[in-house]
């Protein structure tokens, strides 16, 4: 008799939904892409034809495959990699570039509670 494999402790973690990514992963990955198009097809149709509205309709299907392209990025990268690892290298690059506000601790050396005896 076949015991089914359940494995209860990834029950904690948030579901995968497309190619390796998490719900709100692709929120984010859908939103950023289709920002991105709207701009830059927007403007484009508006320098080359006048009309800013031809070039949304234009970005729209083209964000779709922006947005596979970037997952399928996210899932070479995180591939064989610990959870949170990609994010957490995207913020230290961030805090490295002067993006984001210091938020790890990026120390090594002595450390003193600062009590003396």
């Amino acid at each position: 008799m076949d015991v089914p494999d359940l494995l209860p402790n990834r029950l904690n973690f948030d579901a995968i939904v497309f190619c390796g990514c998490t719900m709100k992963e692709m929120q984010v990955i859908a939103l950023t892409s289709l920002t991105f198009c709207i701009v830059v097809f927007g403007s484009l149709m508006k320098l080359l034809i006048n009309m800013f509205l031809v070039g949304v309709g234009i970005a729209f299907p083209l964000s779709v495959g922006l947005s596979w392209l970037i997952a399928l990025f996210f899932q070479k990268a995180k591939q064989g990699k610990p959870k949170g690892f990609v994010k957490q290298t995207l913020l230290l690059w961030c805090e490295d570039k002067g993006l984001l506000a210091p938020i790890y601790i990026r120390r090594s050396g002595h450390w003193s509670v600062g009590r003396t005896l």
